[in-house]
């Protein structure tokens, strides 16, 4: 038996926030002391606004380093100069912390295990209905389905088959469930919670939008969970050493490609 890997670091410091953090405070430590010896060396004061550009740069280069995705790179670099442009137009401090809300609301997903938010686009919906089994009856789960657009669209579409759309962001799942109710979608359910504790053996098809991040563990647990005959369908994200049974490429623009491994 393995045992466990106690000189490993604990599972949140590898969070996005905490990474994002420990980046900004690396850059801010590095910049400010360039600018204090620079100052020091040539007499010359450095602008606050160059100083905070630097911070952004140089914390950007470190939390790609660390392993933030990239899309994090023009957030780094944004947000210093930013923190000092909105000191000096009197923002109030509610406006923060009302953005601060709703973009955890939104993205809580990323800061708690590397998912972000990342909504199939309407070609991917036709596509992905031709990819539903024939027959009658079946189920077909979302992991992680947003607002639930893709599932909105399928279920109109498929009105004999049950779909299920599991998510964990409070604001997409509000969304989702305001829709269905709006559209009073019969055979559409939606669940609020962690994915990871669904069972996926009721279930004909799976079909995730995640990152590359926890796709590993998704394949096993769906391999584990899902009996013969059944499909889990990925959206972009492949699986290391475990090449799709059948990949489908869609005509949108950013050439969407589905990879399905079948149980």
């Amino acid at each position: 038996m393995n045992q466990p890997d106690h000189t490993a670091p604990p599972s949140w410091l590898r969070t996005p926030l905490v990474l994002l953090l420990l980046s900004q405070i690396s850059g801010f430590i590095i910049a400010f002391a360039g600018a204090i010896s620079t100052t020091a060396l040539t007499g010359q004061t450095i602008h606050p606004l160059v100083t905070l550009l630097v911070q952004g740069v140089v914390s950007a280069f470190i939390g790609h380093r660390l392993g933030l995705a990239r899309w994090w790179v023009p957030v780094q670099i944004i947000l210093p100069p930013a923190t000092l442009i909105a000191t000096a137009w009197q923002v109030p401090p509610w406006i923060f912390l009302a953005v601060f809300v709703a973009l955890l609301l939104v993205y809580w997903n990323t800061a708690r295990n590397r998912v972000p938010l990342y909504l199939t686009n309407r070609t991917t919906w036709s596509a992905l209905s031709e990819l539903l089994p024939e027959e009658k009856g079946g189920r077909f789960v979302d992991i992680g389905c947003g607002i639930g657009g893709a599932l909105l669209y399928m279920a109109r579409k498929r009105p004999d088959m049950t779909f299920v759309g599991i998510e964990s962001a409070p604001l997409p799942f509000a969304l989702a469930w305001l829709r269905r109710l709006l559209t009073s979608t019969r055979n559409l359910e939606l669940k609020y919670g962690d994915f990871w504790k669904e069972d996926l053996s009721t279930y004909d098809v799976a079909y995730a939008f995640l990152s590359p991040e926890p796709m590993p563990r998704l394949f096993e647990k769906a391999k584990a969970d899902m009996k013969a005959e059944t499909q889990l369908i990925s959206n972009s994200f492949v699986v290391p050493d475990h090449p799709a049974n059948e990949i489908v490429s869609v005509d949108d623009s950013r050439e969407t490609k589905l990879h399905i491994w079948k149980n």
